[in-house]
């Protein structure tokens, strides 16, 4: 009885403080747009050749909730389940002419932590970004190990950081948010034999509708 009371309290408060505009509580969701992009490092070394930059980008969902706290200048952090990939082309032999187009797929826990300022019905915000790996495809794991010391069961990384930078608009319960996402740290990240390292860090735009529930 008393967990019922207080759930009913912590109901009626946050209504309350909804209803200051203070506080807002939605769900969300939309697409992605992502690319993957290689390190520096490849460049350094004969292995590289093996290895071509893909510009193909990949179509994945998001969605998830969202919380605002303030008016005209607010902070927002979310908690959001997305798919993202890219593409990457692999050269047998660093020939053009035997090209392997590698299709990329992984799927992550993301907590953005954005500072936003609103005017009128428009809203600008960006903040950073921390993203936690939950599924993988094992495409790309296959397809450069032959070239990997140990093998590339590891090559995507656990968690990785970034930001996101972007506008939206409010129409009553309505929210539509378009941003851009880029990578701080790596995606991804293989060893070689000749301790050269495989990177790659990864872009995204967003385009997600969100629906305020308090």
């Amino acid at each position: 009885m008393k967990k019922t009371f207080g759930f009913l309290a912590l109901f009626m408060l946050l209504t309350m403080v909804s209803k200051a505009q203070f506080f807002t509580l939605g769900i969300k969701g939309g697409v992605n747009l992502s690319q993957l992009k290689l390190g520096n490092e490849l460049n350094m070394n004969s292995i590289g050749a093996n290895f071509q930059q893909s510009l193909d980008t990949k179509t994945g969902y998001v969605g998830g909730v969202y919380m605002r706290i303030g008016n005209k200048v607010f902070i927002q952090p979310e908690f959001l389940l997305s798919a993202k990939g890219g593409s990457l082309n692999i050269l047998k032999g660093g020939s053009t002419a035997d090209k392997q187009t590698v299709d990329i797929e992984y799927t992550n826990i993301d907590i953005p932590v954005l500072l936003g300022f609103r005017m009128g019905p428009f809203r600008i915000n960006g903040g950073p970004l921390a993203s936690f790996n939950v599924s993988k495809g094992a495409t790309l794991n296959e397809s450069i190990k032959a070239y990997t010391q140990n093998g590339a069961e590891d090559a995507f990384k656990k968690a990785s950081y970034g930001y996101q930078v972007g506008g939206g608009l409010d129409l009553g319960a309505l929210s539509l948010d378009v941003r851009y996402e880029g990578s701080l740290s790596d995606v991804t990240s293989a060893q070689f034999a000749n301790d050269m390292k495989f990177t790659q860090k990864g872009n995204l735009w967003q385009l997600t509708l969100g629906l305020k529930i308090l």
